[in-house]
């Protein structure tokens, strides 16, 4: 289990309904959008400012994420555990490629270091892939994020004030949103993107919910879509008390997590927080990583012709 940032809590993106614990911390959790609660937005791939952006590069995992990194590897979460279904689909074509269970040494994957990332190798080869953010300047960035969760569910009040939504169960369904990367947190000796949730409208902005683990951050480096993180956590749970045991806990996409409690039943809680604190989405930082990745795949950076260009989104900047 993953240790905390002092005084923050943490939930895991697990499996629908999976939780997991660490110190004084909950887990994280799908795509959620500010804009909408429409299910069928986002379900296509980004166009304008935010075409290329990584949408040709996602696949399904069992019931999650992963991107491809090289001709016969992607990339997912650690923690969503081994498919009982040994395939990867391709988001944009549906082409299947089978897994091979007999990768490193018969182990069939590879952790990288003590993170939570974890590499596949196919049977087959993949026809581009994703080129990896070596920087260190995300922080500033605009980004695009992805995952298979459910959208938002029905509004949080506190005091007559929406505060933001109730997450839902994860649907399955690949959805985009878009961010900014806020900076950097480090849990336990690694380095995650941090995104926070903020109240504006127009720009997918966007946050994690159940479902959404595994997959992929990509931020714009200089017109280049890169891929920067891999879903981990998100802020939560929440409670409008600090008492423990009384079940009130809940799970939610929060703005303005001011006057709530952040923690768990069983941890402990942290709060009231102060008003207009949105709360934060998390993504395991990929430059952190990346010689050892690229040491396990064998792909040298930066990926030649395989560099995705952004067509007239290029020098856009979205706004808080």
């Amino acid at each position: 289990m993953l240790a905390v940032p002092t005084g923050s809590f943490l939930r895991l993106v697990l499996l629908s309904g999976g939780l997991a614990w660490a110190c004084l911390l909950g887990t994280a959790r799908g795509i959620i959008l500010y804009d909408t609660g429409d299910a069928l937005v986002n379900t296509t791939a980004p166009a304008g400012m935010y075409a290329d952006s990584g949408w040709s590069y996602q696949g399904m995992y069992g019931d999650f994420l992963g991107t491809m990194i090289a001709p016969q590897y992607f990339i997912t979460a650690d923690h969503i555990g081994v498919s009982a279904v040994p395939t990867f689909t391709s988001v944009e074509s549906g082409s299947i490629y089978t897994i091979d269970a007999a990768a490193n040494a018969g182990i069939g994957f590879w952790q990288v270091g003590d993170t939570d990332l974890r590499i596949y190798k196919i049977n087959e080869s993949f026809s581009a892939y994703a080129p990896l953010y070596m920087g260190e300047l995300e922080a500033g960035m605009d980004l695009v994020v992805y995952g298979r969760g459910g959208p938002r569910g029905a509004e949080v009040e506190l005091g007559g004030d929406l505060k933001g939504w109730y997450h839902t169960g994860a649907d399955g369904v690949v959805r985009w949103g878009a961010n900014e990367v806020d900076g950097i947190t480090t849990i336990s000796g690694n380095e995650y993107l941090r995104a926070s949730f903020s109240p504006v409208l127009g720009q997918n902005e966007a946050t994690l919910s159940v479902g959404d683990s595994g997959g992929a951050v990509f931020v714009n480096d200089g017109g280049v879509w890169k891929l920067a993180g891999i879903n981990y956590g998100v802020d939560g749970f929440f409670d409008t008390n600090n008492v423990t045991g009384d079940g009130l806990e809940f799970e939610a996409a929060l703005f303005d997590r001011g006057g709530f409690y952040q923690g768990s039943d069983g941890a402990g809680w942290a709060g009231p927080l102060p008003d207009g604190s949105a709360g934060s989405f998390y993504a395991s930082r990929i430059s952190a990583s990346a010689l050892e990745i690229q040491g396990i795949v064998g792909v040298p950076e930066p990926g030649g012709i395989l560099l995705i260009m952004v067509g007239a989104g290029l020098g856009m900047r979205r706004r808080r």
